[in-house]
């Protein structure tokens, strides 16, 4: 084979071991197996003048085992099969496999550039389970007003509160049952019901849990 021909077998190369290096693009809406646990993640952007459903935001999930590469849309509940393992989320990486200190966000029609938020990163690691399913939440980007003379400025934060995990599960439930839900994509929903079902009695669990220890009196033993 001539130099010249070795260069774009070259090229190719480089281009698939730099995919591994980002990380893997976990499968989108893809059916239960056995073997295999999924996440539920979803942007939320804010314009100082209210939301939009344009942009997106990637995060990588990573394990000791497996890098995934995440992409959190505002128009959509996204469910991410994944292998199971414990992970943590994080910067992306570049082709070379190297983090990134920076998160790029995608807000309308502009990518604005912002420190990774250090309490995503100190966050505890995510138990994803062989059949289960994790709710991450929703990663929440906010432009702020802008001020004459300055640079816009983006806040990003992970909102993982128990109602908003809740309504990603009951998103999910609800394009189970939209008839304008492609009937590949819902197939692939329907057979995570049981998983979803679960997850749903255990965040409603963790719900009543918080209002009860808000709530509640304690009881009190008198002595007779």
């Amino acid at each position: 084979m001539s130099r010249h021909g070795a260069l774009p077998l070259l090229f190719a190369a480089a281009l698939l071991l730099s995919g591994g290096c980002q990380g893997t693009s976990p499968k989108r809406y893809g059916e239960a197996a056995l073997g295999f646990g999924a996440v539920l993640i979803r942007a939320r952007l804010i314009l100082p003048d209210g939301e939009t459903r344009i942009g997106s935001i990637a995060m990588n999930l990573e394990s000791a085992n497996d890098s995934y590469r995440l992409v959190a849309l505002p128009d959509q509940t996204s469910l991410l099969r994944i292998e199971p393992d414990k992970y943590r989320l994080g910067p992306t990486r570049n082709m070379f496999g190297m983090l990134q200190k920076n998160l790029k966000v995608r807000i309308g029609n502009r990518v604005y550039v912002v420190p990774f938020p250090r309490d995503i990163l100190r966050k505890d690691r995510l138990n994803v389970r062989p059949t289960k399913i994790v709710a991450i939440g929703y990663i929440e980007a906010r432009l702020l007003p802008i001020q004459r003379g300055r640079e816009p400025r983006v806040e990003v934060r992970l909102d993982d509160s128990v109602a908003s995990r809740r309504r990603l599960i009951e998103d999910i439930i609800q394009r189970q049952m939209d008839h304008r839900t492609p009937t590949d994509i819902r197939d692939n929903l329907i057979s995570w019901t049981r998983s979803l079902e679960q997850l749903l009695i255990q965040v409603q669990g963790e719900q009543d849990n918080k209002a009860s220890y808000k709530f509640g009196t304690p009881d009190v033993v008198q002595d007779e």
